[in-house]
């Protein structure tokens, strides 16, 4: 039988797995339960790009959605080789940045496309461009921004424990349960 961890216990796992991978960078992990299920809710300013923090945050998600067929399907996991079940179905990822910063990132980006630069305000959710520039001129400078990571990957012991055991395998494109 599988060892179920509560959703609390597993945002505590997030925390430090995150901790160990990006240490120095100051992450919110809340964790939510609901009639629907339950979620994790992570944020932070600057630090690494959002496909580094997902692929952490990643391994402690205790579902999938397909989309295709409207399907909530499970996955399974491991830690130290046995199995378990995390309580958070999703957990979703927030990065934010200090207007300091994003006022450099977005000057380079401008200057490498040749833009004018635009203005930058502080919002709710972090730093934004206040200017009413074009649709594709906005696009390009924000790629160019979320491109900015402050640094790499550190090894997690707490993440090198978790093993991915497969999926329910019902989902468009699952991959199945691995586990024998």
């Amino acid at each position: 039988m599988a060892q179920y961890f509560s959703c609390a216990e597993t945002a505590k796992l997030v925390r430090a797995a995150l901790k160990e991978s990006f240490p120095g960078v100051k992450f919110s992990v809340r964790s939510s339960v609901y009639s629907g299920g339950a979620s994790i809710n992570v944020s932070y300013v600057d630090g690494p790009e959002y496909g580094q923090v997902k692929a952490v945050v990643g391994m402690f998600e205790g579902s999938y959605f397909d989309g295709m067929t409207d399907y909530k399907g499970l996955n399974y996991s491991s830690i130290d080789g046995q199995e378990v079940r995390f309580g958070a179905d999703f957990i979703f990822v927030n990065r934010s940045f200090s207007v300091e910063l994003f006022t450099n990132l977005v000057a380079n980006a401008c200057k490498y496309y040749g833009y004018a630069m635009p203005a930058i305000a502080q919002g709710y959710s972090g730093a934004y461009i206040a200017d009413n520039i074009g649709y594709d001129e906005q696009n390009r400078i924000m790629q160019k921004v979320s491109e900015y990571s402050a640094d790499d990957t550190n090894p997690s012991a707490t993440l090198a424990r978790i093993g991915f055991l497969g999926d329910d395998g019902y989902g468009y494109g699952a991959v199945g349960r691995l586990a024998a």
